[in-house]
């Protein structure tokens, strides 16, 4: 399994999550009990079949999926290049300066999963703007896209993101 990245922000997100989702299937088996009680003949109750097909596969797929993530995830603040604040290259918790030819100055936040706030400049680990960056050093040229078209920057600085706790 690829490595996934959470901040300490990210973390705490997923795991409110996680709960929230055991919760709803505890709600929804209250709802299927009293369902049960009141109709003999379910095969043809659609509230029921809805409910139990929220309980045997929407909701287990959704738990499993962030149990995976929790189970096996890198914590960033806790990563090589974050704690001995290095930033040869951009990695996941940088914050990325760049510049394209015009002058025109534009920053990314790197983050963990399901973290990208387009309106803060966050990407997460996985988007194609973040992998696009990742691995890169001052000076390089990098092309990503932006409204629409495609622009070349310059990798000017990498620094830790001030988002990390």
């Amino acid at each position: 399994m690829p490595e996934i990245y959470l901040t300490k922000n990210g973390l705490l997100k997923l795991q409110r999550e996680l709960k929230k989702l055991q919760d709803e299937i505890r709600e929804c088996n209250r709802e299927i009990g009293k369902t049960v009680s009141l109709d003999n003949d379910l095969r043809e109750n659609p509230e029921f079949l809805a409910l139990r097909t929220k309980v045997e596969y929407e909701l287990p797929a959704k738990i499993s999926l962030l149990s995976g993530i929790l189970n096996n995830h890198v914590l960033v603040e806790t990563t090589d290049h974050i704690l001995s604040n290095e930033c040869e290259f951009i990695g996941v918790g940088n914050a990325v300066f760049l510049e394209d030819d015009a002058g025109n100055e534009r920053l990314v936040h790197i983050l963990g999963f399901g973290e990208s706030n387009p309106e803060r400049a966050i990407a997460s680990f996985d988007t194609p703007l973040a992998k696009a960056l990742l691995d890169r050093e001052i000076g390089d040229a990098v092309i990503l896209p932006y409204q629409g078209k495609s622009v070349t920057y310059e990798v000017v600085a990498i620094s830790r993101s001030p988002y990390l706790q």
